[in-house]
């Protein structure tokens, strides 16, 4: 099958249905498949052949899936980069995949230097916006697809076999990699959602209304915009930005949205909005909520679970890696503190020990492993880093968890973000849960910093909430109550915003750099 098929489909079976809301633009399934298909004609017209890369750089917007369609129709592989990158991040995805032609809005294209991407010819260089912004000497879109036949290439079509997309990773430890994933497994994806939302608690597939606030360059909106497509939904698309929390509860009201997925961090933003703000807006229509991409803190999960009453609030996780592995359902959300959950139908994981042997012993740590259709193929260019991340049927991302008696799996952290600290292995994961109760704590961040004799110490980086007074030795008394001695964090700095990725991520690896500049090593 074709990772377009969906959209195809139910561009017969429901033409007129509004596929895509963003802002006050609206498109059918019918006018959807028309532009998509045009795209793939023109993307045919400039020469294109199967699996040539294509970036794409932009906002939020209804055009992302008219290209991520149009482009798998013509069998080619989509790059969506991400638009938090700088410059030099954003030209090095292009150049690392390969890319022969790019997508770019119209706000980010004078970011990039074109003399660092010389692989991509002016005439292939696409710029998504108004006409009249559109820099001279270059190609706008409207005018790219405007003049191309709207029904659907015979020539080619992708093949479950063939790469769909690459996903390059956030970028939390140096340059980007590109993650190669199939359509075979993004379709596998799908599958599972359907299995997993069927049954009469669930609505009706096709009365699905997915509120797309993860940027949609990021795989885990790759996903969910798809599976909304697929089973004949509406997607209502968030502008990329700053995130605006009362704007979110409008949407859902607004639009009568029935799911969506959320960073922690978004989530907590909306439950510290007053309480005249949340009341103003209906969420009856909300009957899901995912929340994935960095475990979410306890305290904040009790308070969501106490404002999205009749919400079956669930967290997951996966990776661009791996696909969407494990749930924890909603029932479990209370009883099991900290757990992503049990595997979803077809996953297999294991957890590996340091010497590379199986743990089958309950709590004890190790790298998990998946195996999954979902799965991605390698990493691109990078044979060392695919040998380390691919065994066989079996793929990781590196992550470091463990499982209770009952078979419920928890994540202990990013295998790189652990601290070694004299010989102890920390895990900041857990530090930041117990800094997170404190009341005057917004958000934080655990990090190791250069110690002489140690490796490593301790350092918390702590967004305090508004109005809320906190000093270094407060969190240091509190921690030593309620921490291991080795566990404690020897200093504490206050941040008033944390440097994110995309989806929403604490960048730590630009918390780390000031401390770790001019040493031998990085960890």
């Amino acid at each position: 099958m074709n990772l377009a098929d969906g959209l195809r489909i139910n561009s017969w079976r429901i033409p007129n249905k509004v596929a895509a809301v963003f802002e006050e633009k609206q498109v059918t399934y019918g006018q959807l498949n028309r532009r998509a298909n045009q795209l793939s004609h023109a993307v045919l017209g400039k020469g294109f052949k199967r699996q040539d890369k294509v970036s794409i750089i932009m906002y939020n917007n209804i055009e992302f899936l008219e290209i991520y369609h149009g482009l798998a129709r013509a069998a080619l592989v989509s790059v969506p980069v991400n638009f938090r990158l700088v410059p030099s991040e954003m030209e090095y995805v292009i150049n690392n995949s390969d890319s022969m032609g790019l997508f770019v809005g119209v706000e980010l294209f004078h970011q990039l230097n074109l003399d660092k991407i010389p692989q991509v010819k002016r005439e292939n260089i696409i710029i998504i916006g108004p006409k009249d912004k559109t820099p001279e000497g270059f190609m706008n879109y409207e005018d790219f697809i405007a003049a191309q036949p709207d029904f659907e290439p015979t020539k080619v079509d992708q093949c479950e076999e063939d790469i769909f997309y690459f996903g390059y990773t956030s970028g939390t430890t140096g340059f980007p990699k590109g993650a190669m994933n199939t359509a075979r497994g993004t379709l596998d994806i799908i599958k599972n959602v359907f299995v997993r939302t069927t049954g009469k608690e669930y609505i009706k597939l096709d009365d699905r209304v997915f509120l797309a606030i993860i940027p949609i360059c990021h795989s885990n909106s790759v996903w969910a915009t798809l599976i909304t497509l697929w089973v004949g939904g509406t997607n209502v698309i968030l502008p990329s930005g700053k995130f605006d929390p009362e704007n979110v509860l409008q949407l859902i009201d607004q639009w009568k949205v029935t799911t969506s997925s959320m960073v922690p961090t978004m989530i907590t933003r909306i439950l510290e909005l007053p309480e005249e703000v949340k009341s103003k807006y209906c969420l009856d229509s909300l009957t899901s909520l995912g929340s994935s991409s960095a475990p979410l803190l306890t305290t904040t999960k009790t308070e969501a679970l106490k404002f999205f009453k009749n919400v079956r609030f669930s967290e997951g996780y996966g990776s661009t890696e791996t696909g969407a592995l494990t749930t924890l359902r909603h029932r479990d959300m209370e009883r099991k503190i900290r757990s992503i959950g049990q595997p979803n139908p077809g996953i297999e994981i294991k957890l590996v020990d340091e010497e590379g042997k199986v743990i089958t012993e309950p709590r004890k740590q190790g790298t998990l492993w998946a195996k999954a259709r979902s799965a991605f193929i390698g990493y691109y260019k990078d044979p060392e880093k695919t040998r380390q991340s691919i065994d066989g049927e079996w793929a990781t991302a590196g992550d470091v968890a463990y499982f209770d008696e009952e078979g419920y799996y928890f994540l202990s952290d990013r295998k790189h973000d652990m601290i070694i600290s004299g010989g102890e292995n920390v895990y900041p994961a857990e530090i930041e849960e117990v800094i997170a109760k404190l009341p005057q704590v917004s958000e934080v961040a655990v990090i190791g910093i250069p110690h002489p004799s140690w490796g490593e110490e301790v350092k918390a980086i702590i967004k305090p909430k508004d109005g809320a007074v906190l000093t270094e030795q407060d969190i240091i008394d509190y921690c030593k109550e309620n921490l291991a001695g080795y566990k404690r964090p020897r200093s504490v700095d206050f941040v008033e915003e944390f440097p994110r990725t995309a989806t929403g991520k604490i960048l730590k690896r630009i918390l780390k750099k000031p401390y770790w500049e001019g040493q031998e090593r990085s960890i």
